[in-house]
Order: C-alpha cells, then structure tokens, then sequence
C-alpha cells in the first residue's frame, strides 16, 4: 500500500510540474507588433506622407511650398504626441484623411521621435523607453 501511494505521489508530482511548465509556455509573450515601432512609422510615412512631406533625408521628392519636412514637425518648439495625433485625427486642406489606427499613428509619431535633434528633452512617446519594464515611481517625499 505505502509503495502504490509512493508511486501515486511522484505520477501526481510529475503531472503538476508538467502542468505548470506548460502554462508558462501557453502565456502569450508580449506581442511587439502592439508597440508603436519607429520603422513601421517610417514605411507608413514613406507610403501615405511623401507626396507633400519630405519624410527622410534621402527623399528626392519635390514638396509643395510651405509643408514642413518631418524633421521640422519632429523639432517643433513644445512639440507633443498629442498635438501630432490631433492634426493626424483631424486633418486640414490639402492634407488627406488617412483613417489611421491608433498604433499607426503612434508609429508615425515614434519614427518623428527618432528625427528629434535635441535628444536630452522629453521624448514624444515616453513609455517607449521602459517597454516591458517595470515603470519607475517618483521617490516617496
């Protein structure tokens, strides 16, 4: 009797550990594609954005007069993510409603952070920078 409980307890242990290790397995990690990406916003302003905005250095489109280059609006005075989606949400003549998504246009804003000259201020998308960390919390005072 105390061999067949023996044998049950290590069939039970066993079928708990594997349980377990596969529960972990099943856990979807932590899907980038959900993540605003800078390349992807590149690509999308490259595809909808180049026909009146110089979107890269190396664009060889002529723009209307007066569009600014998404180096300008990257380096914008008090230039937010915010505003960025507004315009994106609500555009205005000659620019087009590109029905973006939420993701899309914080790609869009996450490629315009890269194009920022001063690297020192606060950044457009500033979850970005601890994506999959633990936020900091300010010190208790």
């Amino acid at each position: 009797m105390l061999l067949y409980l023996t044998v049950n307890l290590k069939r039970l242990t066993a079928c708990f550990m594997i349980s377990v290790a596969l529960s972990f397995a099943a856990t979807p990690k932590e899907d980038k594609k959900n993540w605003p990406d800078a390349e992807r916003g590149k690509a999308l302003a490259e595809r909808l954005c180049v026909n009146c905005h110089v979107v890269s250095q190396d664009s060889a489109t002529d723009v209307p007069d007066g569009v600014p280059t998404f180096k300008g609006i990257a380096n914008k005075s008090k230039q937010s993510a915010e505003h960025i989606r507004n315009i994106l949400m609500q555009p205005h003549a000659p620019m087009p409603n590109m029905n973006l998504s939420r993701l899309e246009m914080d790609d869009i804003i996450a490629y315009l952070d890269e194009l920022r000259l001063d690297k020192s201020g606060t950044p457009l998308l500033p979850n970005l920078k601890n994506r999959g960390a633990i936020p900091e919390y300010p010190e208790p005072s």
